[in-house]
């Protein structure tokens, strides 16, 4: 009985299995179609915020608006301890007219030399704090300062009758200031202000076929290019520069387009340049065998005078060498 109700209706699983299976393979192509078909997704980062904003930021408070809602004025901030202890300062370096003050710093000048161009004008400056000397041009720093040039200020404690010191001028802060023989704060370190040269009234000449007395203390005249110098006048020289190049107008020389030494112009009557027989014209060539065709090789010489017992310069006058000897003597 059930052999005959499974063989007459057979055909119905058959037909149900077929349909299963038509189904599945469907379903399976439309899957994979589709995947293909489908395009794939791109992130646009352009849009996307650079970084997630932070939950619960905080609104920073605004002492002006707060202090607006009650009609009042915001406090102005009170100056920091520095600000208060250190009054301003007026900017006067770019003010050619303003008068400098003394500086501030602690420096001394030891030389220096004004050339026709001020450009090309240089000094050397003693660090009171280093004890450290250098050469420093114009646009040169100093101990945070600019070294703006050189000039001749007036001078009323000068007993030399000269009138005028040599001093630096530097911008420190915004302040011209300068810096001279007598230094800054702290010159005291270097035992004060340097002593003046000695000079003593104008003897009568001596008598004839004697030495000529000359009119400086401690300079004598022995023949034509022979002196005799104590070495007294060779340390208040070297020690106040100051005097010295107030004397004359020094200018560097230039022979076929070569520095050979310095040219001297203007000397003044019974100064240093005079007593020592170097008259106007005259280019300084070489001391002691040392060329100074520049002015830190003349500031070097300078201070290898100090220990010399005997003292030759070599010099040009009207285009002839001339060589002048000077015995050291006592103290």
């Amino acid at each position: 009985m059930l052999d005959l109700f499974f063989k007459k209706y057979v055909w119905i699983a058959n037909a149900v299995l077929v349909f299963a299976a038509a189904w599945l393979t469907a379903k399976t192509v439309n899957t994979v179609a589709g995947a293909l078909l489908r395009p794939r997704p791109v992130v646009d980062l352009a849009s996307a915020p650079a970084t997630a904003p932070a939950p619960h930021a905080r609104v920073p408070l605004v002492p002006e608006k707060l202090y607006a809602l009650i009609g009042q004025k915001a406090p102005a901030p009170a100056p920091t301890t520095a600000e208060a202890a250190q009054p301003s300062r007026p900017q006067n370096c770019a003010n050619v007219s303003a008068a400098p003050v003394r500086t501030t710093l602690r420096a001394q000048l030891v030389g220096g030399t004004i050339a026709e161009r001020p450009e090309w004008s240089i000094a050397s400056i003693t660090d009171l704090s280093t004890r450290e000397t250098r050469i420093y041009g114009v646009g040169d720093a100093f101990q945070g300062a600019k070294m703006l040039g050189l000039v001749r200020m007036r001078d009323d404690k000068d007993v030399t009758g000269a009138g005028f010191k040599v001093a630096a001028i530097l911008c420190h802060d915004g302040q011209k200031e300068f810096v001279d023989f007598e230094g800054g704060e702290g010159a005291g370190a270097l035992g004060g202000p340097v002593p003046p040269i000695a000079r003593a009234p104008v003897p009568p000449p001596g008598g004839e076929g004697g030495p000529e007395v000359n009119t400086a203390e401690g300079i004598r005249k022995l023949a034509d290019n022979q002196y005799e110098v104590k070495r007294s006048v060779i340390d208040g020289s070297l020690s106040n520069l100051n005097a010295v190049a107030t004397q004359a107008r020094i200018v560097p020389s230039f022979k076929n387009g070569v520095a050979n030494g310095f040219k001297l112009f203007s000397i003044q009557p019974n100064s240093l340049y005079a007593n020592i027989g170097v008259e106007n014209g005259d280019v300084i060539q070489r001391i002691n065998g040392y060329e100074i065709n520049s002015p830190d090789k003349a500031l070097e010489v300078y201070q290898k005078l100090r220990s010399s017992s005997h003292i030759t310069i070599e010099l040009e006058r009207n285009g002839r060498p001339v060589r002048k000897e000077y015995n050291v003597t006592g103290p």
